[in-house]
């Protein structure tokens, strides 16, 4: 069980993380105004999800845990939502925000990255896919015209 008050030193612990109350409800961590973190408060002012960025490869991984779900309007990005994270442990919710991290800086310019002290890391590849259009497919008789979802990193 892990409280929302040690979620929030956590997310502040971070290097160069700052906090920033957005929205009227909404806590976010930033580094270089770039969240890599946000704890959602009620009507109330009392936290209820925490979300975070997540590795292209947990994502679905995450997502289909009870109690995980896309984030709205930040899925598209990896976001990832926990309701009630107070109902997992410390020691497998501090990776996964230290990765959300991770992430953020590594979509920062190198430069930026040598700035804050990071050793730079390349922005993980993006999570689209294209449709290959139809036309002849080396033995593949019968299917030639058939489109194909493929894995686009680009």
């Amino acid at each position: 069980m892990t409280s929302f008050s040690t979620l929030r030193r956590v997310c502040e612990a971070q290097p160069h993380a700052e906090p920033e109350r957005k929205w009227g409800n909404v806590d976010t961590f930033l580094v270089r105004r770039k969240m890599f973190a946000i704890i959602v408060l009620d009507a109330r002012g009392r936290p209820v999800d925490l979300w975070f960025k997540a590795d292209a490869g947990r994502f679905l991984e995450l997502t289909d845990r009870p109690g995980i779900r896309p984030a709205p309007y930040l899925a598209r990005a990896g976001w990832v939502a926990i309701d009630d994270p107070t109902r997992f442990a410390l020691a497998e919710l501090r990776p996964l925000i230290e990765r959300s991290h991770r992430l953020v800086v590594a979509g920062l310019p190198m430069k930026v990255q040598r700035a804050l002290g990071f050793e730079p890391m390349h922005k993980p590849p993006a999570r689209t896919a294209r449709i290959v259009g139809a036309g002849a497919v080396p033995g593949a008789s019968g299917l030639a015209s058939t489109p194909k979802l493929v894995s686009h990193r680009g």
